[in-house]
């Protein structure tokens, strides 16, 4: 029997410099059942200096149009193209690319999550307008669609967004759980650590106005940021503002094997983002031996079982999370407990575990 055509559409795939989770998440299950009869197309948008087309890890990797346009591009490309496919998977990452509208062949969304409202708090006005309203416009032209989410909370989003689907299932990112392990001992005095682009979205300025008060609590504690971004220079600026220089070390991007050190040496891996659609930081921190202290919101929630592999705290409450931080790392038994009940419950987490989920859901979407 033939294999199964599947045409996946993203904004970026694995090799654009901008790559992040989501694309993580997708070429590392699709890679996969790219092996097990299925034969996957990417589909994304062109970058400077890499070819047009080529294979990677097994896939076709195609590109197309422009970094702001390609919603456009893809559109236009899913229509001409649509009988060459068994099933378009579509990643509704901020801007949809409406591909109901224009392919008649079996169709499956991804979303990690929505932006909704936080949109512009991360963005200038007209953009996150045209963004805000991109998403609205799902629930008008997605209906009855098979759509798949990353977490619960970004299941239970697509429905709180009035997007009738015909049916939503649940994939959560994998993890490689023979790659990421301990490293390094932990630092003493203890190391806090984030990791993560700099995007005002992100949130690593809640950690880094936290550290005054959290010297207090802790005396010594140094916060390791990791990661590049446009906000940078303002992260900077309120390190400075804070006089806390030498409590705040910024590393820039750094490689697999340097974050795999970081995430080892931390006490705590603090997720302060506005919006996940699941966290997957979070897993990798817990197979370093780190337990995650991550914002009490969607997707983080999910990524992090509060008071069992990690805590969750308040963003309007710095005070509770400076407390909530200093308590754990003085009560050593508590912290060693949650980091045990973390590892157990990443290792049940790999990629291939999910690949099999993932399967389940394509077979679903292509009956």
């Amino acid at each position: 029997m033939a294999n199964k055509k599947i045409l996946l559409i993203n904004w970026r795939d694995i090799k654009n410099p901008e790559a992040g989770g989501a694309e993580l998440y997708f070429h590392e299950i699709f890679k996969r059942l790219n092996t097990r009869g299925y034969d996957v197309t990417v589909l994304a948008h062109k970058v400077k200096g890499m070819p047009d087309e080529e294979v990677v890890d097994g896939m076709r990797t195609i590109r197309i149009g422009s970094k702001f346009l390609f919603n456009y591009s893809a559109f236009l490309y899913a229509r001409k193209h649509q009988k060459e496919y068994d099933l378009i998977v579509e990643d509704l990452n901020k801007i949809p690319f409406f591909t109901p509208m224009g392919t008649k062949c079996k169709r499956l969304h991804m979303v990690m999550h929505f932006f909704r409202k936080s949109i512009f708090r991360e963005a200038f006005f007209p953009f996150a307008l045209y963004v805000y309203l991109m998403e609205r416009a799902v629930a008008l032209f997605y209906k009855k669609e098979n759509f798949l989410a990353i977490s619960q909370s970004t299941a239970d989003e697509i429905a709180d967004m009035g997007i009738k689907s015909k049916w939503t299932e649940v994939v959560e990112p994998g993890i490689d759980i023979e790659y990421f392990k301990p490293t390094e001992a932990k630092a003493n005095p203890p190391v806090i650590s984030y990791v993560g682009r700099l995007m005002k979205y992100k949130n690593a300025q809640f950690v880094i106005n936290a550290m005054p008060r959290l010297r207090e609590l802790v005396p010594g504690i140094v916060l390791e940021v990791a990661g590049g971004g446009d906000y940078r220079a303002e992260l900077e600026k309120l390190v400075a503002q804070l006089g806390v220089q030498d409590s705040v070390k910024f590393l820039g991007r750094v490689s697999e094997d340097e974050k795999r050190d970081l995430l080892s040496r931390s006490s705590l891996f603090i997720n302060p983002s506005f919006k996940e659609g699941w966290g997957i930081n979070n897993i990798e921190a817990n197979l370093c031996g780190t337990i995650s202290m991550s914002n009490n919101v969607a997707g983080l929630k999910d990524s992090v079982v509060d008071g069992v592999t990690g805590l969750l705290y308040e963003n309007d409450d710095p005070e509770g999370f400076c407390q909530k931080a200093a308590a754990v790392l003085h009560d050593h038994e508590r912290l060693s407990e949650l980091e045990k009940n973390a590892k157990e419950r990443a290792l049940g987490m790999s990629w291939d575990a999910m690949t099999d989920k993932m399967q389940k859901v394509v077979e679903k979407a292509l009956l």
